[in-house]
């Protein structure tokens, strides 16, 4: 009994296969926008499911199509609908009248007196307080 995978007809759907991995691999590469590229990604994760499938791993087949072409894309572009939400204020409280912590123009201090010595250790919070500064 002759292995159905085997001969020259195997050979080109697996060389097929391997080329069409590439060019989408590159496709992703050169994809500059994060959306086109999410969309891209998923179906670079379409083929490379279908490559696994031809050289007969259905397992990892089944596992890179459920993760490589719905789960990686789709937290891409929720993580990119994310940012671009916070870049552009929806976040910050700034629709209802507050504008959120930090945004009065001055420092967030919980304990005023600490930074003037009034006791505790003033050198401690003075180093927090230049880390919280840093940090924004």
């Amino acid at each position: 009994m002759s292995d159905p995978f085997s001969g020259a007809l195997a050979d080109a759907l697996i060389l097929t296969a391997l080329a069409l991995t590439v060019l989408m691999a590159t496709a992703v590469v050169l994809t500059r926008n994060p959306a086109r590229q999410a969309v891209v990604l998923s179906g670079y994760g379409m083929v490379l499911g279908v490559l696994f499938l031809i050289l007969q791993a259905p397992d990892v087949a089944m596992s890179q199509i459920g993760v490589g072409t719905v789960v990686v894309p789709l937290i891409v572009v929720l993580a990119l609908h994310a940012t671009r939400r916070h870049r552009e204020g929806g976040d910050t409280g700034e629709e209802d009248g507050h504008p959120g912590p930090g945004h009065d123009g001055g420092p967030d201090r919980k304990d005023e007196g600490a930074d003037e010595g009034e006791g505790g250790d003033s050198g401690t919070d003075a180093a927090s307080g230049a880390a919280r500064g840093d940090a924004r």
